[in-house]
C-alpha cells in the first residue's frame, strides 16, 4: 500500500526552542490581520457594487449573528450535526487505528486489503452517498455512515505507516524476553503509532465535515448542511453563512484539541515543519 501519511518527524531528543526574533511575531500576526481585513472589505465592496442584494456580506453576515444562533431550531441543527461528527470521529479512531495497524504489521494482509483501502481513498465518497439512503434510508444513520467513510481512510494510512515504521531493535527485545504478541502490539507498535493516529485525526476532522454536511445535502435530514442549503435556496445567504462559520468554528477548535494533545500528551513529538 502506497504510503500517504502527513509529514511527520520524531526525534530523539527535543531540540531546544529558540526563540523568534524581536518583532517577528508581532510584524506576522499583524500582516495576517491586515490581509484578512484586506480580503473583507474587497468581498464587501465588490458584492455592493456588482451583485445582487441577496448575496452575503461581512457585515449583513454579522448583523444576522446574533439573531442565528438565538434561534432554538438552529441550536438544534448544530447539535445534530456536530454530535455526529463527533461520534464519527470516534467510531472511525477505533476501527481505523485497528486496521491501520493490522495493514502496517501484517504483510500478507497488506497485500490482501491495501488495494482495497487505497481505491477508497481515491474515490469520491461523495458518490456513495446515494447508496447510503438506499442501506440506511434518509436518517440520521446515512449521516453518520458517511462521516465515518470519510474519516476512517487517512486514519489508516498513518497508522499502517506508524506501525510500519517501529524500529527493528524494539522488536528485536521483545522476541529475546519472549513477550507475547499482545504485549508487543500494546506496549511497541500502538505507542510508536499514536502520533500517527493524531496525524490522520487531525486529516480526519475536516474530511468528517465535509461527508456530514453532504449527507444532509442529499438526505435533506435536519443538520447544519440542510440548513444552508434550505437558507441558500430562500435568498437568505446571510443566515447560511453563519451556519458555515460555525463548522469552522468547530473545525478550528477540535483541531486545536489534537494540536494540544500532541503537546501535552506528547511532548517529544514535533510536525515536520516545526522540525526544520
Amino acid at each position: 500500500m502506497n504510503s500517504k501519511v502527513a509529514a511527520a518527524t520524531v526525534s530523539d531528543e527535543v531540540a531546544p526552542a529558540v526563540p523568534p526574533p524581536a518583532g517577528r511575531s508581532g510584524g506576522s500576526a499583524a500582516l495576517k490581520v491586515g490581509a484578512g481585513i484586506v480580503l473583507l472589505a474587497i468581498w464587501q465592496f465588490g458584492v455592493v457594487l456588482f451583485a445582487p442584494s441577496y448575496i452575503a456580506t461581512p457585515l449583513d453576515t454579522a448583523r444576522r449573528i446574533p439573531a442565528v444562533l438565538g434561534d432554538s431550531a438552529f441550536g438544534s441543527d448544530v447539535q445534530s450535526t456536530l454530535l455526529s461528527i463527533v461520534e464519527g470521529l470516534a467510531i472511525a479512531v477505533v476501527l481505523g487505528t485497528v486496521l491501520g495497524l493490522v495493514v502496517g504489521r501484517l504483510p500478507d494482509l497488506n497485500r490482501v486489503l491495501g488495494m482495497y483501502v487505497g481505491t477508497f481513498y481515491a474515490m469520491p465518497l461523495i458518490a456513495v452517498v446515494p447508496l447510503l439512503t438506499v442501506w440506511f434510508g434518509y436518517t440520521p444513520s446515512a449521516r453518520l455512515a458517511m462521516v465515518v467513510l470519510e474519516a476512517i481512510l487517512p486514519i489508516i494510512y498513518n497508522v499502517a505507516e506508524g506501525a510500519r515504521l517501529v524500529p527493528s531493535t524494539f522488536i528485536d527485545v521483545t522476541r529475546i524476553h519472549h513477550a507475547p504478541w499482545w504485549r508487543v502490539w500494546l506496549g511497541v507498535v500502538l505507542p510508536n503509532a499514536l502520533p500517527y493516529v493524531l496525524a490522520g485525526l487531525d486529516l480526519a476532522i475536516g474530511r468528517a465535515l465535509i461527508g456530514a454536511v453532504v449527507a444532509e445535502f442529499v438526505t435533506a435530514i435536519p443538520g447544519l448542511g440542510y440548513y444552508i442549503l434550505f437558507n441558500v435556496r430562500s435568498f437568505h445567504e446571510n443566515e447560511a453563512m453563519v451556519a458555515l462559520l460555525v463548522l469552522v468554528a468547530f473545525a478550528l477548535a477540535l483541531r486545536a484539541l489534537v494540536n494540544l494533545a500532541i503537546s501535552r500528551g506528547l511532548p517529544w513529538y514535533r510536525p515536520a515543519q516545526e522540525a526544520q
